[in-house]
Formats: structure tokens, sequence, C-alpha cells
């Protein structure tokens, strides 16, 4: 086969084409968090949770939908007035849980209420001692809800399993 300068031109463009790909795709750079956590408000607020929890070198918490219903239902309280900003009836959210899950061998319960983003809410529980603790507890699920109230402001609860 006979390569013509005008083929030679061709090809080692071509070859100066694919050697810019390949650089540009190894270039190419990492989206922020915020982008990697994707979803909706409490898939975001699971995201941002099980990466502090990993930075701790504590495995990921497995979001539970039962679990979540019950959270949602208490940010839903808490929003439109029907119960006080805080844990009345975590008993109770836990008891209903058991029935759904079985034995429940620890629970805890973050709340918290603002004109808050994901990581807001989430870098909020992580600076206060109480909630980090139940953040990095041993537990394997977790329920998140989430509410907007009156002026726009949402209502937020994690709720903490360990069956």
């Amino acid at each position: 086969m006979v390569i013509t300068a005008q083929r030679k031109i061709v090809l080692l463009l071509f070859a100066f084409f694919l050697s810019a790909q390949a650089w540009a795709c190894s270039r190419a750079t990492v989206p922020p968090d915020s982008a990697k956590a994707g979803g909706t408000l409490e898939e975001q607020i699971l995201y941002y949770t099980n990466k502090f929890r990993k930075s701790q070198g504590l495995g990921p918490l497995q979001l539970e939908s039962s679990i979540s219903r019950e959270a949602l239902d208490h940010s839903k309280d808490m929003a439109n007035g029907r119960t006080g900003f805080g844990h009345e009836g975590f008993e109770e959210r836990v008891d209903h849980v058991s029935k759904k899950l079985g034995r429940v061998a620890a629970a805890a319960e973050n709340v918290a209420y603002g004109n808050l983003d994901a990581e807001g809410v989430v870098n909020g529980w992580i600076k206060s001692p109480g909630h980090r603790r139940n953040m990095l507890g041993s537990y394997n699920l977790i329920g998140i809800g989430a509410a907007r109230g009156k002026g726009n402001i949402t209502f937020f609860t994690q709720v903490f399993i360990k069956n």
C-alpha cells in the first residue's frame, strides 16, 4: 500500500485528534459533591450523612422507606404546627418501625429546621455534639423526611435504627 503525502497528513491529523481527545478526558474535573448528591432532598441528606460516616471510618446507612414515612410524618407535624419542634412522639415512631421491621435494638433521632439545603442541615448536625453522636452511632438503617412549613421554612427529621 502506497501512502501519499496527502494521506500522511490526514493520518497525522487523525492521530493528533485522538491524542487531544485522550488528553482532554484525562484532564476532566470531578463534579462538586452537590452534583454527586443528586436526587431528592432526602437522598441528598443520605448522601452527605453517609459521606460523613465514611470520613469517620463507618459504613453507610441504608435508607428504609417505612422509617422515612415516620420521619416525614414527624416533619410534616412540626411544619404544620400539630406538634412542637423537637422529639415529641419519638417512642411512638420507634414502636411503629418495630411493628414493620421487627426488633429494634437501638434508635435515635435528629431534627432541624431552617432555610437549609441538604449539605447545610447535615453540616449543622455534624457541628452539634448530640446530633453528631447520633450520626456516628452503630445504626444500620435510616429514615429521612423533610417538609416545608410557614415562611418556606423546612423541617427535617432523621430517624436512626439498629435492628
